[in-house]
């Protein structure tokens, strides 16, 4: 069905401009809408976009191509989420994130923790936290609070490495 809505918005042209972009984004919305991700790139539906409108593609054909492009958004529930994570994988992400640390701007990694605070509300809990055991010099909270944020930056990553949206 979402092939055939940019396939026939492409091909009739309801718009005076912009006919491929609203095919290709009402594709796009309706998949997302029904619970379904689409992975091409701009680089990869460019060219079949324009080979569409030009024409040169079939209705089945588009329609293949779409399928191969797009899957099932995940449907578990927060527990299963937590059965589902690879400790290997969570504690290869977290170093990662541990080792970045040092090396990243101050902008990069409150980008990371803006990003996480946006879904996770206990983020600026545990930046307030951190921020009055520097303040009371207490090493020891300092790095409890630290290492809470890392831990839910890193179940960020890893959510949406698994195909979760925010």
């Amino acid at each position: 069905m979402a092939a055939a809505y940019a396939f026939h918005i492409c091909k009739n042209h309801p718009f005076l401009d912009g006919n491929k972009r609203a095919a290709t984004a009402a594709m796009i919305a309706f998949l997302s809408d029904n619970g379904w991700h689409f992975n091409a790139t701009a680089d990869e539906a460019e060219p079949v976009i324009l080979q569409l409108a030009a024409g040169s593609l079939d209705k089945q054909a588009f329609t293949e191509w779409t399928r191969k492009y797009m899957h099932e958004k995940p449907k578990i529930e927060l527990r299963e989420f937590f059965r589902a994570i690879d400790p290997e994988k969570f504690m290869q992400l977290y170093d990662a994130m541990l080792r970045e640390a040092p090396g990243n701007t101050l902008q990069q990694l409150q980008a990371t923790v803006d990003e996480t605070a946006d879904i996770t509300p206990l983020i600026p809990l545990f930046v307030h936290l951190n921020k009055i055991a520097v303040a009371r010099n207490d090493e020891s909270a300092r790095v409890s609070t630290a290492t809470a944020i890392f831990v839910f930056c890193t179940l960020n990553r890893l959510a949406e490495e698994m195909g979760y949206e925010w």
